[in-house]
């Protein structure tokens, strides 16, 4: 019997689906967690993925690195229960003929919903509203509407293209960054494509939707918030080392701009990160996919995927395909 190791924390999670579909298709199913909502390490799941010899591996944010991938013999995929494969060693899977998927159809409605609330709760000041309220007293705060405000968005893959559909029901102006414009955003949309210093120039909002890469690490550093207006929000649902944190905190403590929220950060869970003390910081754990919706499809594409791979079928979320042999 073909063995799953998962080693993400959060398939099986709030739905069965996904554990249900492999065991039906003949797998068995092994569960890495050792403590609750904790990262795997590597050495752990080297040792683990050597013991059981899996021939595929469900991972989420812990290091998928050539040392856990040479383990086992018998190891044919790797699926990213997510998008971004940045914990993923994408190089040594491949020249060990491994194949590496991910499920890009599945969370970008529930990113791009949460990145909306997190702009409504900075231009409204919600969060600070509430535990005023909470605490007793009776202040109103005084905020922005979003038909008034230019926003930037970086990136607009699935997740931006996602975010710009949201923010045109509320009459935004909308400026873009991407390598690749999207001509029909333009088209469609209104979105105007711009270089990035113009947009971190002229937004009055900065969200970020770029996945983490070599050139997109460090992103938004000093030079960029600089560039930014002393009363803009920037808002990342993407990855955290995408923005130079302690660039951002020394900017967010000077009030060189107005404020921040962060749904990621480049260590997770965060520890004694700085940005979590200041007053013009929203943040919340990495939980932009976090619907019951979203978790009900990653896991589903998870096992859909290595089940329809185990039978020679050809996918298109399989990263590497065309440089893996069947």
């Amino acid at each position: 019997m073909r063995k799953v190791i998962v080693s993400s924390r959060t398939f099986g999670k709030v739905v069965s689906i996904g554990e249900e579909l492999l065991r039906n298709n003949g797998f068995a199913v092994f569960y890495a967690r050792t403590v609750p909502d904790t990262l795997i390490d590597e050495d752990y799941l080297a040792e683990l993925v050597k013991r059981e010899q899996p021939y595929a591996i469900i991972c989420g944010t812990e290091p998928i690195t050539r040392k856990v991938l040479e383990n086992s013999q018998n190891l044919r995929i790797v699926m990213k229960r997510g998008v971004g494969i940045d914990n993923i060693d994408l190089q040594a899977a491949t020249s060990l003929n491994i194949a590496v998927g991910n499920v890009p159809e599945a969370n970008q409605k529930a990113v791009a919903e949460l990145t909306l609330g997190l702009i409504l709760a900075l231009v409204r000041h919600l969060y600070d509203a509430i535990q005023s309220t909470k605490s007793g007293k009776w202040i109103p705060f005084i905020g922005h509407e979003l038909n008034n405000l230019t926003i930037g968005v970086i990136g607009t893959g699935r997740i931006g293209r996602e975010v710009i559909k949201l923010l045109c029901g509320f009459g935004a102006k909308i400026l873009a960054y991407d390598i690749a414009p999207n001509i029909e955003l333009t088209m469609q949309y209104g979105v105007k494509y711009v270089s990035l210093d113009t947009l971190l120039k002229m937004s009055d909002i900065v969200t970020i939707h770029v996945p983490l890469t070599k050139e997109t690490h460090h992103m938004i550093g000093q030079r960029e918030l600089e560039i930014m207006k002393p009363t803009a929000f920037i808002i990342n649902t993407a990855r955290g080392e995408i923005i130079d944190e302690v660039a951002l905190y020394n900017h967010l403590k000077e009030k060189k701009i107005a404020g921040a929220a962060l749904d990621v950060f480049s260590q997770e869970p965060p520890v004694n990160n700085p940005l979590l003390n200041l007053d013009n910081v929203i943040a919340t754990p990495h939980m932009g996919a976090y619907t019951f919706e979203a978790m009900e499809k990653m896991d589903r594409i998870c096992a859909e995927t290595i089940i329809a791979f185990s039978r020679g079928e050809k996918l298109s979320n399989i990263i590497n395909a065309d440089m893996i042999s069947a």
